[in-house]
């Protein structure tokens, strides 16, 4: 599913393709998605501008000048392109006054959108950890999360009430660069390895964003093209293969039911 450096990329491509224009209607083909009745959606969205689109975690927040806010989650498969050829996985159509389009796509209809006019209106949000970018995430704010469970790094990483945003593909490749075990249990990694996977994250999610992401299956950007971080992947979805570190060979093990890739030479417990 697209992770942080992949929403960021949308709503980077969306914020200089739709911010200003005004949706002069939304077009729902599939009701399964929306969290509100399709009525009061596409009312909501008629003769609306786009004011800004922004991001938390994963979630695509595009503000209105309404000051309501459209909130999409694309969860598995969804993907949101500007001025796309419509097809079969279309879900819903916006249309723009100028003529343009936003195709909302989603092949398992798994993802989310509602129109809200508080963004604490949704649950999820409420319980988002910090942005992995913000002030306040700190190696000090993780050693202090860490010392509190017992549970692996993995898993701490993937919990979005530590930290917003990170996903599977970017937790096994900071761990990977931080050489650290994703079984290590977080209350015994020590400040200065934190420290490392501080960085790490910091360091991955740029890289990935500079590189529009990581398409490993269904992903597209907002001109419907794929990112190229998966190009540069060191461990995930490599089982098998050597480890660009040290030649032995990549193991994948699962935790809390998702598959972990990792060395097991370079990233000893």
């Amino acid at each position: 599913m697209p992770e942080l450096p992949e929403v960021e990329t949308i709503v980077r491509d969306l914020n200089k393709s739709i911010q200003r224009k005004i949706i002069s209607e939304g077009i729902v083909l599939d009701a399964f998605l929306l969290r509100q009745k399709a009525g009061d959606f596409s009312r909501r969205l008629k003769n609306q501008a786009v004011k800004k689109i922004t991001r938390r975690g994963k979630a695509i927040i595009i503000q209105l000048v309404s000051e309501e806010f459209l909130v999409i989650q694309l969860m598995m498969t969804g993907q949101l392109i500007f001025n796309g050829l419509e097809d079969r996985h279309t879900r819903i159509k916006f249309i723009f006054s100028d003529g343009s389009r936003l195709l909302y796509n989603d092949q398992r209809r798994f993802g989310q959108l509602r129109v809200v006019a508080a963004l604490d209106e949704i649950k999820h949000f409420n319980i988002l950890g910090p942005e992995p970018f913000a002030k306040e995430f700190t190696p000090a704010f993780m050693q202090e999360y860490f010392h509190k469970t017992s549970r692996p790094v993995k898993n701490v990483l993937l919990d979005h009430t530590f930290v917003a945003g990170i996903g599977n593909i970017y937790a096994c490749e900071i761990l990977f660069r931080s050489q650290v075990s994703p079984k290590q249990q977080a209350c015994r990694i020590s400040l200065a390895q934190i420290k490392i996977i501080h960085h790490q994250i910091i360091e991955v999610l740029k890289e990935a964003i500079a590189h529009r992401g990581s398409s490993m299956r269904n992903y597209r950007d907002g001109a419907g093209k794929k990112g190229r971080f998966n190009e540069r992947l060191a461990v995930y979805a490599r089982e098998g293969l050597p480890c660009p570190r040290c030649q032995q060979t990549i193991l994948r093990i699962t935790q809390a039911g998702r598959s972990t890739f990792y060395c097991g030479h370079c990233q000893k417990k």
